[in-house]
């Protein structure tokens, strides 16, 4: 956690997310039955330690920000949806957005892609904002698909965003290796 500054505003919360688990062991495909989860999502754990690394020393928001890897994402949202129900120090009511990183390592050439931008009319702004500032294309779609950790805050009422980078056919497989990490593209996802 990042304590907020403003003596009114610390305590409403950023929170910034990823998920820890990918699918482990399963049946095996082509030989192999361990599934990495490279993009699916050691990716966004890293791009989340390494905004938290850079931003911790430096910046002094007004607003805290919460920085949180869930696991059971995979098993269907078992840690967000309990995360929700364990919010005595920080409540629901007072996290004024959340923001997840999954499967954000393929970036490539293509526009960082921003699901549920339609859950704050803030957001869709924010967006544009911080693609002109950084020179980095996002292409943001309104509407959330439910296929990750924001999708629990969104059924709790926060505004809640994905950021990702793009489908692959080894998405949920063991082709899902670090080999296929594009690293450009995570500092243009955490930029």
């Amino acid at each position: 956690v990042i304590p907020g500054t403003d003596s009114k505003l610390k305590t409403e919360y950023l929170l910034l997310s990823s998920h820890i688990d990918a699918n482990g062991v399963r049946n095996p495909v082509n030989g192999d039955s361990i599934y990495y989860g490279a993009d699916d999502n050691a990716s966004g754990v890293a791009v989340m330690l390494e905004l938290a690394r850079h931003i911790a020393p430096k910046w002094q928001p007004e607003r805290s920000i919460i920085f949180v890897a869930f696991t059971g994402e995979e098993a269907g949202l078992l840690g967000s949806r309990h995360y929700l129900t364990q919010t005595k120090k920080y409540p629901v009511d007072k996290i004024t957005a959340m923001l997840n990183l999954d499967t954000v390592g393929r970036l490539n050439n293509s526009p960082v892609t921003v699901f549920g931008t339609g859950s704050a009319r803030e957001l869709v702004h924010i967006f544009r904002g911080a693609s002109f500032v950084t020179g980095i294309p996002v292409n943001m779609v309104p509407d959330d698909f439910g296929s990750s950790d924001q999708a629990a805050f969104i059924r709790a009422g926060v505004p809640a965003i994905q950021l990702f980078a793009t489908a692959h056919e080894d998405y949920h497989t063991p082709g899902d290796t670090i080999d296929k990490i594009d690293s450009a593209g995570l500092v243009k996802v955490a930029a």
